[in-house]
């Protein structure tokens, strides 16, 4: 009760270990284990919504951009930015399951 739902806005799967990452209208960007149904890490929130996620190709990297998605309406908002992030392994390898 009291929960906010956000919509996920963006997925990327990485290129050699089948995890994903998601973003939402919320600022977070979380990187999921779906075999294990596990989350793996959970990033620091941005300023405002996630609009776009993509791994580079061996991914040790994640591009985020970072645009108000007017889940709001119009209202004044943070500018557009893009992030890349270095991922390490630990952060997007699968758990061993239980």
């Amino acid at each position: 009760v009291g929960d906010t739902i956000y919509p996920v806005n963006a997925i990327a799967f990485h290129p050699r270990f089948g995890t994903f990452a998601t973003g939402g209208c919320d600022g977070t960007v979380v990187l999921w284990d779906a075999a294990n149904k596990k989350r793996l890490t959970a990033l620091p929130k941005m300023a405002t919504s996630i609009a776009a996620l993509a791994y580079n190709h061996d991914g040790t990297e994640l591009a985020m951009a970072s645009s108000y998605t007017f889940e709001e309406g119009e209202r004044d908002h943070p500018r557009d930015e893009i992030y890349v992030r270095e991922i390490l392994d630990h952060e997007s390898k699968p758990k061993n399951a239980k």
